[in-house]
């Protein structure tokens, strides 16, 4: 009998351990889907950057895991709002379509490869990426439809104005991890992309050192 307990205590351990154990975090890559989509568009994925992109993705699928997780439990922590519902699989693509959220987080990986070009940017850069793909839609159905930050950048593009408290929010998580690292790379790379649309939003949510804490605020859950 006391064997049987002990061991009906052992297995209840053994539960708890793997109930606190954080869920991984999905990375897809399909080969099929990127040449389907190269040869709908006329593009030319090539076979190098397939391989490439297969030696790396393990070290994506390690460091989204080992970064997301607390990025996202951030995100909760400063809006008072669960995110889990808006973490999806993360796809990557090769084709000759940008990183998007319209259809689940999708990151272009073409510029973080060397067979691509010359001066890939770093891999953290896209676990940010990715983080960022991700937050759109949470962000999307919290941001207040009567924002008073909204009104008062009305004359800005619907690019900008859709990434304002997408990128303070962002700011805010990484801050609030100690990673000021990070953040001086998003946005110094986001601001050198061909659209200045992330340039205009980071500049806007950099006005000053706490413009940011008012678009987390109203994407805040009000206590």
């Amino acid at each position: 009998m006391r064997r049987i307990t002990t061991l009906a205590w052992l297995l209840f351990l053994l539960a708890q351990v793997s109930a606190a154990e954080p869920a991984t975090l999905e990375v897809v890559y399909v080969e099929s889907e990127d040449r389907a989509c190269a040869k709908s568009r006329g593009y030319d994925v090539k076979d190098e950057w397939i391989k490439e992109l297969n030696q790396v993705l393990p070290n994506f699928r390690d460091l989204w895991n080992a970064k997301g997780p607390a990025m996202f439990t951030a995100v909760t922590t400063l809006t008072h709002r669960s995110i889990d519902p808006h973490v999806e699989p993360v796809r990557l693509t090769l084709c000759d379509t940008p990183s998007q959220s319209s259809s689940g987080p999708s990151v272009n990986m073409r510029f973080a490869l060397h067979s691509f070009t010359t001066s890939p940017v770093p891999l953290r850069y896209k676990i940010d990426v990715a983080f960022h793909e991700s937050l759109h839609r949470f962000v999307a159905e919290y941001t207040p439809r009567n924002s008073q930050l909204l009104t008062s950048h009305h004359s800005e593009s619907t690019c900008v104005l859709n990434h304002l408290h997408l990128l303070a929010l962002q700011k805010a998580v990484l801050l609030s991890l100690g990673d000021a690292t990070s953040l001086e790379q998003v946005v110094s790379i986001d601001s050198q992309l061909p659209s200045d649309c992330y340039k205009r939003a980071w500049s806007l949510v950099n006005e000053t050192d706490s413009t940011y804490k008012q678009y987390v605020a109203e994407l805040a859950k009000e206590a």
